[in-house]
């Protein structure tokens, strides 16, 4: 039983961001009938190319990707994995920052579109290190003013590391290592406290989809180690606040993180999207209701219902109706391609559950040959295998 736990667990993680790869050559573009005529039987992994939106409602956000890359959603998923990999699985706020800063800002991995959610975040960790700086510097002090600046890198990297005593002994040790004389030490001390009086680095005021790309990595670790379900929904909204301070996401990243452990856990998929309903409000679970009354309805058409764009409202209905009008990973990926829009930001969600739930390989499963074309698929079986 575990070792199924396990494998459905690795496979939400692998059946995300094949799904995010394989959407990308027809991500934001909004046109359902464009999407048909350009591939009208498989379109999956084909090459990013901006003809294909000339003249048709959408937006071409990938030049310079290839068919098998990531988008940005996959890309975030990735770092929360490499995160949890940095500290033995467990979920530590300050390191998935780090993470998440030092892939997408400045000089980072990170080569594309950078979205709104992103660039706001990124903007907000580099207005709080200019805020923690001019505090630091209006501290009175007779030294150098250099001197004040070292205390301000010292106590903002150890503030994301340790609390409490373990802080300021860790701080203390720091600074003696280039500072051991007392006024020097007292003055990093007041500095320390003035960073530890900083209000939290918070993500954006956002309601898109990127808020949930970070959550099948750290659902699947945290059930397969069985952590305590209050703890469980405390990573949850820390991770999604990171990049996403918005109500509407912390309303979704419970919903969307039960229904992913759910999938892990073995039940069906009504079981599945039962478990997200559970700690829905009332007007998500209307939501998801409209979504179950039209079942019958193409997803195409649903999906035009809800709305094409990136908001989580739009969005996470649609994948519910995806998983219920579908019988296998294959059809379910195809169908969110063809509705067009953010497919790639639904493709999260959607690929996890269903890569938990169907599998690998088989006439249900993530196809081996769809695996083979993600560019990151060594990345991926590496961090796994550290992870799960």
């Amino acid at each position: 039983m575990t070792e199924d736990i396990q494998s459905r667990a690795r496979n939400l993680v692998l059946g995300a961001l094949v799904a995010d790869a394989a959407s990308l050559g027809l991500h934001w573009l909004y046109d359902q009938d464009r999407i048909e005529a350009i591939a009208p039987e498989a379109p999956e992994f084909l090459e990013p190319d901006p003809l294909n939106y000339e003249g048709f409602p959408g937006y071409f956000a990938h030049p310079g990707r290839t068919a098998g890359a990531q988008s940005q959603y996959g890309e975030q998923a990735l770092v929360m994995a490499h995160a949890l990999a940095e500290n033995g699985g467990k979920y530590d706020e300050a390191i998935y920052a780090r993470h998440f800063k030092g892939h997408f800002g400045y000089g980072g991995k990170f080569v594309g579109y950078i979205d709104h959610a992103t660039r706001e975040t990124l903007d907000n960790f580099r207005r709080a290190e200019e805020t923690t700086l001019a505090c630091g510097l209006a501290i009175p002090f007779d030294g150098d003013p250099k001197t004040t600046v070292e205390m301000v890198t010292k106590s903002n990297a150890l503030v994301k590391l340790y609390e409490g005593d373990t802080l300021r002994t860790k701080f203390e040790e720091e600074v003696r290592l280039t500072h051991d004389d007392e006024p020097v030490v007292a003055h990093g001390f007041k500095v320390l406290e003035a960073t530890l009086a900083m209000e939290p680095i918070v993500g954006a005021i956002d309601k898109q989809l990127p808020a949930l790309a970070k959550l099948p990595a750290l659902i699947a670790v945290q059930t397969v180690a069985k952590i305590d379900e209050g703890l469980q929904m405390q990573s949850v909204e820390s991770a999604v606040r990171t990049t996403n301070n918005h109500p509407d996401a912390f309303a979704y990243g419970p919903i969307c993180a039960k229904m992913m452990q759910a999938a892990i856990l073995g039940v069906g998929l009504s079981d599945v999207i039962a478990a997200g309903r559970a700690v829905a409000n009332s007007e998500i679970d209307k939501l998801f209701e409209t979504a179950l009354d039209k079942a019958d309805q193409p997803n195409t058409a649903v999906t035009k219902h809800f709305g094409m764009a990136c908001d989580m409202n739009y969005g996470v209905p649609s994948i519910v109706h995806n998983l219920i009008s579908s019988s296998d990973y294959k059809t379910a990926i195809r169908q969110n391609i063809y509705a067009g829009g953010d497919n790639c930001g639904r493709s999260i969600v959607l690929g996890a559950i269903a890569g938990a739930v169907y599998g690998v390989g088989g006439a249900q499963g993530i196809p081996q040959e769809w695996i083979e074309k993600l560019d990151a698929r060594d990345e991926v079986e590496t961090v796994l295998s550290n992870l799960i």
